[in-house]
């Protein structure tokens, strides 16, 4: 039961900050608007709680089967029950490797579910190279190491000085004094979640047939195109012979690294839109 309060814990932690690193990466660089990334509503995207815990699974179990005298990264002593306080070495990439592998098998499995199970596409790989279903693409599987670097190397061990610290806070030593306050706090925030999670997997159908009926995307998209051509016209007036032939330059450098990663460079990645205009994902038979 403890061990199951303290992973309750590290998933609403690892949910809650992963909401906020999708919220940004889709502002400034992927969908260039603010989008709940989430099929819920709430802050909390599963996919990183589901992840934290994997890879804090996983740094616990390797670091539990290999030897005493194999040392891995240590900066604070005493990580998973290991005393001895070690920098980066080679042996690093036994976990960092195992790590990257998991959370590209968990993006996988987790796009599977949601297109066959729920019929959306939270995200949409299938105009980058090498992609395998839109779900997994060589470009974003980098991405899944950097981030399982970061983890090992700036958030592992003190994630688990945090944990150990909330696990006595949660629980005394000798098992007694249990924070109820603590675990009740916990137990409303998991029942807003279960809540979120049962009545946005009825939202997808109601949502897309509402905005279907009432011409919501017609003028959005009529109003977009009109948007477009005024910022052209204000381009041009704005902007000097020389900005507008340093403009093309940078313009045809991305178009260069575009044809190098998209599969169709005169296609924005991932514009399939897979969100409608109020940021909440769309049904695949809906499009």
């Amino acid at each position: 039961m403890k061990l199951l309060l303290l992973s309750l814990f590290l998933f609403a932690v690892g949910s809650f900050l992963g909401w906020v690193l999708e919220v940004f990466y889709r502002r400034f660089f992927s969908a260039k608007k603010w989008v709940n990334p989430g099929f819920m509503k709430g802050p909390w995207v599963p996919l990183y709680g589901f992840g934290v815990l994997v890879m804090f699974a996983m740094c616990y179990f390797i670091v539990s089967f290999f030897p005493e005298s194999i040392h891995f990264y240590n900066p604070l002593g005493n990580l998973f029950g290991r005393e001895y306080v070690s920098g980066a070495s080679v042996f690093d990439l036994i976990p960092l490797v195992i790590m990257w592998l998991g959370m590209v098998g968990l993006e996988f499995i987790a796009g599977l579910i949601f297109i066959k199970g729920f019929h959306v596409k939270l995200w949409d790989y299938s105009n980058l190279k090498g992609n395998v279903m839109g779900i997994i693409c060589p470009l974003f599987n980098l991405i899944w190491f950097a981030l399982a670097i970061i983890f090992y190397y700036c958030i592992n061990p003190f994630l688990y000085l945090g944990a150990t610290k909330m696990y006595e806070f949660m629980f005394s030593d000798n098992g007694a004094g249990t924070n109820f306050i603590f675990i009740f706090a916990m137990g409303i925030i998991y029942g807003i979640i279960i809540w979120d999670f049962s009545t946005s997997i009825g939202l997808f159908a109601k949502i897309s047939k509402f905005s279907k009926e009432s011409g919501i995307i017609e003028r959005y998209e009529s109003a977009k195109h009109k948007w477009e051509e005024r910022s052209k016209e204000l381009k041009n007036k704005l902007f000097s012979e020389k900005k507008e032939f340093e403009i093309e330059k940078v313009d045809a450098l991305k178009n260069k690294i575009a044809e190098k990663i998209y599969i169709d460079p005169e296609k924005e990645k991932n514009k399939e839109d897979n969100y409608d205009e109020n940021g909440r994902p769309i049904k695949i038979e809906d499009k």
